[in-house]
């Protein structure tokens, strides 16, 4: 890293280089090996599940040759430490999609695409070999490289690697061409499913360039392929043999297609391959490795600044949050409202603290109840109102914005916990959600840095978790098929339980999930939506935890990604569900979403627009449309 003393841009840098496609030098230096790391490198077959930055990517790409090697020399080891050799290959969507219709029968494309895939694989075993010749010293024998050539039906006299790494290029190339002009296929001899591959990696271990080791084919983004050609890697992998074992990196529901060229056989868990759930595999502790790390590194050239995430991300506790919100306004109410009904009440509460006092006026809200009445109950059974403050405090904090107009912050989103709760296991996510924090504080005192340490204040977060929130929102369009679609059921069901945290009446707090009820039609329809979006990271889905009844066993249990958590100003945590009609829900799609979210909220008084945050403010006129 370029050494930078106590400088603003230094700090713009430590968290924005957030994508592994993207070039950086400092790859070596910030990378942090996965929890699930060594699950990933043992011999078998194994699928990567994540959604888009969930670092499936740069968990692949640390299998390929140079990459694995320059993290064993990190600590200390050299290439005859190697247990792995990867290729990465990661599957362009405007080309893949390009092996299809032209006129050509499904089985004949099969063929083809497995030809295509073979030539991008071979051509990534090629360059590997020209790196291992370069390390080993050793060179790839001519007799190796004439049995691949025999693969690829290639007669032409091949005698190093850098020649038969221009053939290959030349032979994608020419099959690329006749795949975009489909009545040239008849040019191209096409080789047979995987072989190529197999006899290459049998060259690699025979000639002794590869000797033991382990050859992985990392295939990125598998869900751009066509249902027909992941039934064509998934008989790779179905038959895979030593020494060559696949690894694929796929977003959630992105795995399509469990056939395999044989229909009758299909791809099965645990028989063929292993699944990580990256979201699932200890993000805590990988997304605060990340963040230390490249504090660590910042802290060693030269800029004061925590290398503690906690220390770092400064947390607000629930106390202060409450007086920040507008605690004490509304205790001096509630303390209004004794002094006028009971004076003896009014002595004992006005020695209470105002982040105490308010949740009186809340729970009157909450249960429409006397305050006189809880305030005496309060006094008799102080240790209960405690445990309740404890069990509620949380949801009060979101009712606190009600009326409360002009306030810019309406929810304090801060702390380590929560900026790694909100990302749902995504280090893309994280590193933005500080990235933005960091520039919101920068402006804030003008780009000086203080003598004392950096930290990011609640205020820069929270602004930050908004932010990306509605980046996020706005990127559906553009990330999906539907995702018009899909940005129009998250504004609808944001909106939706935005309204059910900020006026507690008659609810359960915390209320964030839901499940689907209707019609199966209607059911299948929105669920069918609702899983996209869960692969787009719009939302996230859960088994059910909790059975109503019987039939309801199967039930999925969805909620909108955490990401959105401050943009519609609801709670980040997994609590407690309801129950929506799937019509409303497809109603949110047409041209009348403000009536289906008035049917959600079962006719009840929304939010004035002039009681909206800004952000949610925005979307006024979706809010709005005639149909109400």
């Amino acid at each position: 890293m370029k050494e930078h003393k106590n400088d603003a841009s230094a700090l713009q840098l430590l968290f924005n280089e957030n994508r592994a496609e993207w070039p950086s030098e400092k790859f070596k230096e910030i990378f942090v090996e996965p929890t699930y790391l060594q699950k990933l490198v043992s011999m078998r077959p194994c699928i990567l599940v994540g959604g888009r930055g969930t670092g499936k990517t740069t968990a692949l790409q640390s299998l390929k040759y140079d990459s694995s090697l320059e993290r064993l020399s990190s600590s200390g080891l050299g290439f005859g430490d190697l247990e792995y050799l990867g290729i990465h290959l990661r599957m362009n969507k405007n080309r893949v999609r390009a092996f299809s219709n032209g006129g050509v029968d499904i089985n004949l494309w099969s063929k083809i695409f497995a030809h295509y895939f073979n030539l991008l694989a071979c051509l990534e075993l090629t360059k590997m070999t020209i790196w291992l010749e370069e390390i080993t010293g050793q060179t790839l024998q001519s007799e190796f490289i004439d049995q691949i050539l025999v693969e690829f039906d290639i007669s032409e006299k091949i005698i190093n690697s850098e020649e038969l790494k221009v053939r290959l290029q030349r032979e994608i190339s020419k099959l690329q061409v006749c795949v975009n002009n489909p009545s040239k296929l008849q040019e191209i001899t096409l080789s047979i499913a995987e072989s190529p591959l197999r006899v290459f990696a049998e060259a690699l271990r025979d000639s002794g360039l590869a000797s033991n080791k382990i050859i992985f084919c990392c295939v990125d983004e598998y869900e751009n392929l066509l249902d027909y050609q992941q039934g064509v890697i998934n008989t790779y992998i179905k038959h895979a043999e030593p020494p060559l074992s696949y690894k694929l990196g796929v977003r959630k529901n992105g795995l399509r297609n469990r056939n395999t060229s044989d229909s009758s056989d299909m791809l099965r868990t645990p028989d063929d391959y292993s699944e990580i759930e990256i979201a699932e595999e200890g993000f805590e502790y990988f997304a605060r490795a990340v963040a230390e790390k490249r504090l660590e590194s910042a802290k060693l050239n030269g800029i004061n600044i925590p290398t503690n995430l906690s220390d770092f991300l400064e947390n607000l506790s629930f106390k202060d949050e409450a007086l920040l919100l507008g605690a004490e306004r509304v205790s001096k109410l509630v303390l209004s409202e004794l002094r006028e009904k009971n004076s003896e009440l009014f002595e004992t509460f006005k020695h209470k603290p105002h982040s105490e006092n308010y949740f009186l006026q809340y729970w009157k809200e909450k249960e429409n109840a006397d305050i006189l009445d809880l305030a005496r109950d309060w006094v008799d059974n102080e240790v209960s109102w405690k445990t309740r403050i404890s069990n509620h405090g949380y949801a009060s904090l979101f009712w606190l914005s009600h009326g409360n107009k002009g306030a810019r912050i309406k929810k304090y989103y801060c702390g380590d916990k929560i900026f790694i709760s909100l990302p749902a296991g995504n280090i893309r996510y994280f590193l933005e959600l500080i990235d933005n924090a960091i520039n919101y504080q920068l402006e804030e005192i003008n780009y000086k840095l203080p003598s004392s340490e950096f930290r990011l204040s609640p205020k820069s977060q929270t602004l930050a978790a908004r932010d990306v929130g509605k980046r996020r929102l706005d990127q559906l369009e553009g990330l999906a098929d539907r995702g018009v679609q899909l940005k129009r059921l998250v504004l609808g069901i944001g909106k939706v339980f935005f309204e059910y945290a900020r006026s507690p009446l008659g609810r359960t707090p915390e209320t964030t999930s839901f499940i689907v009820s209707g019609e199966s039609k209607d059911v299948s329809s929105i669920t069918e939506l609702l899983n996209e979006g869960v692969g787009h990271l719009a939302f996230e889905v859960t088994p059910r935890t909790k059975a109503t009844t019987n039939l309801e066993l199967k039930d999925d249990e969805f909620r909108l990604h955490r990401i959105f958590s401050a943009f519609f100003e609801i709670s980040h945590r997994k609590k407690r569900r309801i129950t929506f009609n799937s019509k409303d829900l497809l109603g949110i799609l047409d041209n009348k979403p403000a009536k289906a979210i008035a049917s959600l909220l079962e006719g009840e008084e929304q939010a004035d627009i002039e009681d909206l945050p800004e952000q949610l403010a925005f979307f006024s006129a979706f809010y709005n449309e005639a149909g109400k």
